[in-house]
């Protein structure tokens, strides 16, 4: 049966129940395309949209709390302010959407292909990331407390000013990310790969940095109180003026570093490599 669009959106103005029933009797669910399609307030909290084609949809006030977009195309769709708290996006295709302002709390978002989309001042706190690709994404300002980004892509993703407290990103990618100003307190960094990523004034007090890739970094005055950076690479990093009061560098690369007027006070350097460090004007440990 050939279904035009129009037919599928009185289909959807039928309700959830109605469109979730009509799918269970579709042989080929990757076969309903509604690319381009303009939905406007409407509730489809837990509709099922999951493999289908919203290519460039446009959404307005829509809820879809609860949806399975499970491999959905929704690559250049508008989505600003739509609520997909608790949906799954697992695997779906969501490069260069318009997600600002949207609420994606606790959603699954694992494997699913963000590049280049715009999620600034979104909400995702506790959402799972894992594996996801964000490169080239905004996300300044957005709240991803205690999210998952445990092997994410997010080199060169704008994160200025976000709000990632408790986020795990062990082994994920943030090379040249833009971290600056962002709280990232009590996170989980094992592992990270943060080349060539700005951190200027980010919040990064007792997080876990352990072998974390920070090679030519510019944590300029950063937070890294009580850290974990036991075998960090620091090599070439800027951390002039920084804060690492109680920090653990021991066995970490500091060869190259900078820093100047830093707050070392109560720093473990046992086994770092300090060749051609400059600790010029730093206060530094102690027993120093």
């Amino acid at each position: 049966m050939n279904v035009t669009t129009n037919n599928y959106r009185k289909l959807l103005e039928q309700g959830v129940n109605a469109w979730n029933k009509w799918r269970e009797s579709q042989p080929d669910q990757r076969a309903i395309d509604l690319s381009e399609i303009q939905l406007e307030s409407l509730d489809l909290a837990g509709i099922d949209f999951s493999m289908i084609n919203l290519r460039g949809a446009k959404l307005y006030d829509v809820s879809l709390i609860g949806a399975s977009l499970r491999g959905t195309d929704l690559s250049m769709a508008s989505m600003r302010g739509v609520d997909l708290s608790r949906s799954n996006l697992s695997s779906a295709h969501l490069s260069m959407t318009s997600l600002s302002e949207a609420n994606l709390t606790q959603a699954n978002l694992s494997g699913a292909d963000l590049r280049g989309a715009n999620l600034r001042l979104a909400k995702l706190d506790h959402a799972d990331l894992s594996r996801a690709k964000l490169n080239m994404s905004s996300l300044s300002e957005a709240r991803m407390v205690g999210a998952i980004l445990i092997g994410a892509n997010l080199s060169r993703a704008d994160l200025k000013q976000a709000t990632l407290a408790g986020t795990d990103f062990s082994r994920a990618n943030l090379s040249e990310a833009d971290l600056s100003h962002s709280n990232l307190n009590v996170s989980t960094l094992v592992g990270t790969d943060l080349i060539g990523a700005t951190l200027v004034d980010a919040d990064l007090s007792e997080s876990n940095l352990c072998r974390a890739n920070l090679i030519g970094a510019n944590l300029y005055r950063a937070n890294l109180s009580s850290c974990d950076l036991i075998s960090a690479d620091l090599r070439g990093s800027n951390c002039s003026e920084a804060y690492f009061i109680g920090a653990d560098l021991s066995r970490a690369d500091l060869s190259r570093a900078e820093f100047t007027k830093a707050n070392l006070s109560k720093v473990n350097f046992t086994g770092a490599n300090m060749e051609t460090t400059n600790f010029q004007d730093a206060i530094m440990p102690d027993a120093w």
